[in-house]
């Protein structure tokens, strides 16, 4: 969980501003943008393995 959550901060400079104005739309694109996030770790949790 660990690795996922330096990536996510990574990146969270340049999705964050997109990801509070499609929040503040609708719900949908934060689950959408989590969801693209979740088969990129169990991809690297698989390789580790």
């Amino acid at each position: 969980m660990s690795y996922d959550s330096s990536f996510l901060l990574t990146h969270s400079p340049a999705q964050k501003p997109a990801c509070k104005n499609l929040g503040r739309n609708s719900q949908s694109p934060t689950i959408t943008h989590k969801a693209t996030y979740t088969p990129v770790s169990n991809r690297a949790g698989s390789r580790s393995a």
